[in-house]
């Protein structure tokens, strides 16, 4: 190939190649996002009564099960002790209907009573048996009332708020304490639908709270909800933070760093080895190797993705080109260049295709 003019006679402009990589497709999404608590709740008593004591502050940790208020009980113990004599009455009474249908039973066989007698005292056995029965279910509900006059904690928590004080008297539906999960948060992040796909309940992830200055934590996607928002094209992927440490709480922002990998190869190439053009669209400059030395060859190329300095080609490329990464800005067609030695640190080193290229130029780098 003879190429003609000033470019011809320059002097070779140095420049920095890289080849054109087919690869998995690899990179980092950042999404964002808020700590929350899966359990988060409002407790209000299940009777309505005087707040007779409080054991809890706002900041207190609470186990389940734990009482963090109680109600005065006076009236529902009196109520309770009253029909526990009536099952105790009861009680007698079905024993006594007991003894004196026996007795009939006995007198029947000698025919000493009449069998209209002998049934009637079964039937009062089985009104007294009836009659403790449902004594005993009232005194099983006022027991349920009495011990209703205790608040407790239904699950372990953060006391996030105490709303009452003693003396108050309060409603059923009256908010009474705010009491918070804290031990495992909850993440839930709004993700591009173009990563359904790649992203799958179970794959690991780091988490980077703002509160802790850059410090990562490991988790994994717990939940992937297999329904988008129509409006914002999303869907969501919910991951749960280990927090038994109590470095973290509700309401704290954080980044999510997901490790996105295609299934499919894809041609990458470095983002310096792009040139836009005024007009629109975008090109690069690749090396080839022809009769007078390295020229730079120009290639329109259409892009993908993008992401952690690198770009997908979809088309204008193959596997094996060279493309210039450094000295790029002012090339013109045909222009000669030389290859410069690869820098130490990040940049690739040289190659046997690198010195072979070199070689064929009549340089030494």
């Amino acid at each position: 190939m003879l190429f003609v003019g000033s470019t011809a006679l320059a002097a070779p402009t140095m420049v920095e190649t890289v080849d054109v990589e087919q690869q998995r497709w690899r990179q980092t999404l950042p999404l964002y996002g808020t700590l929350t608590s899966p359990r988060d709740a409002e407790l209000t008593p299940r009777v309505a009564g005087l707040v007779e004591r409080v054991d809890v502050d706002a900041g207190d940790r609470v186990d389940a099960g734990e009482t963090l208020i109680t109600l005065d009980r006076s009236l529902a113990r009196l109520t309770l002790n009253t029909l526990e004599a009536s099952v105790a009455e009861a009680r007698a009474q079905l024993a006594e209907a007991e003894r004196l249908a026996s007795e009939a039973e006995r007198l029947a066989a000698r025919s000493a009573i009449s069998q209209t007698e002998l049934a009637s005292r079964r039937s009062e056995v089985d009104v007294q048996a009836a009659a403790l029965d449902r004594l005993r279910a009232e005194a099983a509900r006022q027991r349920e009332v009495l011990d209703r006059h205790e608040i407790v904690a239904p699950f372990a928590g953060t006391v996030r708020e105490r709303l009452v004080e003693p003396g108050e008297y309060v409603a059923e539906s009256t908010p009474v304490v705010g009491l918070v999960a804290t031990e495992r948060l909850r993440m839930d992040v709004a993700a591009p639908q173009q990563y359904f796909s790649a992203i799958e309940a179970g794959m690991p992830v780091r988490i980077q709270p703002e509160a802790l200055h850059g410090e990562t934590l490991e988790a994994k996607v717990d939940v992937k909800v297999a329904a988008s928002d129509a409006l914002a094209r999303t869907f969501l992927a919910r991951i749960f933070v280990d927090n038994a440490a109590g470095r973290l709480t509700p309401g704290m922002s954080a980044k999510v760093l997901f490790e996105i990998t295609s299934p499919e190869e894809v041609l990458v190439i470095p983002r310096d080895a792009l040139v836009r053009e005024p007009r629109g669209g975008t090109r690069v400059w690749i090396v080839e190797s022809g009769d007078e030395g390295l020229r730079a060859v120009e290639r329109q190329v259409s892009l993908g993705r993008s992401a952690d300095n690198r770009v997908e080609v979809l088309s204008g490329l193959s596997a094996g080109d060279r493309v210039i990464v450094r000295g790029n800005e002012s090339l013109s067609r045909g222009q000669r260049v030389r290859l410069a030695e690869p820098r130490a640190g990040p940049d690739r080193a040289a190659t046997a295709a690198d010195r072979s290229l070199r070689l064929s130029d009549g340089t030494s780098g």
